[in-house]
């Protein structure tokens, strides 16, 4: 399914830094075992504590965005990660103006993530079980081994981990392949559960 950014509702922070559009998440009555969401940073200040999960912060805007972390400080260009438990106190600061980045927040002792750019042509493993999303970033993209369906800038495809691949049952992974316009990067989020 399909995300576009400019449909996603958009929730205000409580510190009144910015807001947050919820992408998807873990169905469960209780708290989810993950989130994924986009962030629009308009001002410098602190995130919000989420105790028990790990966070995985992307820049995906068009400029840079320090993080002070207790151990460290730095500085993320637009299409750089890190990673740091949700529970560390974590202050923003913008020193180029706003910008965005996409959250992946989840817990550790139930689910495994990996989030990594895919470099052009590079065609995306999917596994079987896995929650799959894929963001565009900077231009526009589509899948070209399914009926065409562009992305544009920050719009996400998703995979509930249920739906059924197109490969065979017995296969270890469906591959997937997307084309792109020059300038254009594709982010692959792949959530698996532990166990």
């Amino acid at each position: 399914m399909t995300y576009r950014f400019a449909e996603l509702v958009p929730v205000a922070w409580r510190n009144g830094g910015g807001v947050t559009r919820e992408v998807a998440r873990q169905a469960s009555v209780d708290s989810p075992g993950w989130r994924v969401s986009m962030a629009e940073l308009e001002r410098p200040g602190p995130f919000s504590v989420m105790a028990g999960l790990k966070r995985h912060f992307t820049v995906v805007g068009t400029h840079p965005v320090t993080l002070i972390l207790p151990d460290q400080r730095t500085k993320l260009v637009p299409r750089q990660s890190v990673v740091f438990d949700g529970d560390t106190a974590v202050e923003c600061l913008l020193p180029e103006g706003a910008s965005r980045a996409l959250n992946l927040m989840y817990n550790p002792l139930q689910w495994q993530a990996r989030v990594a750019w895919l470099t052009q042509g590079e065609p995306l493993q999917r596994h079987p079980g896995a929650e799959t999303l894929v963001v565009a970033v900077g231009g526009t993209a589509w899948m070209s081994s399914r009926p065409a369906q562009s992305l544009n800038d920050c719009d996400l495809w998703y995979w509930p981990g249920q739906e059924p691949l197109l490969a065979p049952v017995n296969a270890a992974c469906e591959t997937i392949k997307f084309e792109t316009m020059p300038g254009t990067h594709l982010l692959s989020i792949d959530l698996r559960a532990m166990g």
